[in-house]
């Protein structure tokens, strides 16, 4: 049976591009001019905390992981397809007319790599298929940083309203409204406040800079893979080429 295989990662990565030039320009934008005391106009500064921001850095993200995500599949699922390729090839010389169960079990795990998404499920496919820890294949603020991507994207990517406690709650209150909300962001607002300083999960994520340091993260974190399953698999290879080379803000790729 043939069949085409498109790599949404890549397409991603272009349309995260498009998306981040966009932003980029809209802060010089929103950025009023003023006159100095020279009386000469210059870029005023821009407000601490914009939440204007959010119209498009929610996409960045949502985006990011989704592109991270993507590529690390991406590398699992074509290494099992070679291997799957090498069992039947085995067969073949042995004489079989039908696969055998460890084909049977190969294909599989394919189609749970492949249709079952989540950041916790391909961890713990990558710790099964390549004995490899994702938690442990980086370093610890690049690990936070992932961790932290991936509870904004399951947050965000339902477009449902984020809850913060005007304080924090105890355990004893869990079962008070918002303990829950408190517990899913926790992850995520400690890797925030540490990251650019405010005791509020909402000013922290209206920083301009959150998108671009959550994609610096991203390929820092695919560096560090790449570093454990050289080499990778072709497709995969040229996604990880089109996000080494990404510049935020900048027209990286020809069209």
């Amino acid at each position: 049976m043939k069949y085409r295989v498109w790599e949404t990662s890549a397409s991603l990565l272009i349309a995260y591009e498009v998306l981040a030039l966009g932003y980029k320009k809209s802060k010089s934008i929103r950025t009023p001019l003023v006159f100095d005391e020279n009386n000469e106009l210059r870029k005023a500064e821009p407000p601490k905390h914009d939440y204007a921001n959010y119209n498009q850095s929610l996409a960045l993200l949502v985006l990011n992981a989704s592109i991270l995500e993507g590529t690390l599949r991406s590398i699992i699922s074509e290494k099992l397809s070679a291997d799957i390729d090498e069992e039947i090839e085995r067969g073949k010389r042995l004489g079989k007319t039908a696969p055998s169960k460890s084909e049977q079990l190969m294909y599989k795990f394919r189609d749970e790599v492949e249709l079952q998404g989540g950041w916790e499920n391909l961890k713990n496919q990558y710790s099964f298929y390549f004995d490899i820890s994702l938690e442990k294949a980086t370093d610890e603020s690049t690990r936070e940083g992932v961790n932290a991507l991936f509870v904004l994207r399951n947050i965000l990517a339902h477009g449902t309203a984020i809850i913060q406690p005007s304080e924090v709650m105890d355990e004893e209150m869990k079962d008070v409204y918002p303990y829950t909300w408190q517990r899913k962001t926790q992850r995520a607002h400690v890797y925030l406040k540490t990251t650019f300083g405010h005791d509020s999960f909402f000013e922290n994520l209206a920083e301009h800079a959150v998108p671009e340091h959550f994609m610096s993260v991203t390929k820092k974190f695919i560096t560090d893979i790449e570093g454990l399953l050289t080499p990778l698999p072709e497709r995969a290879k040229k996604t990880t080429e089109m996000l080494n080379k990404y510049s935020f803000g900048y027209v990286n790729y020809s069209r």
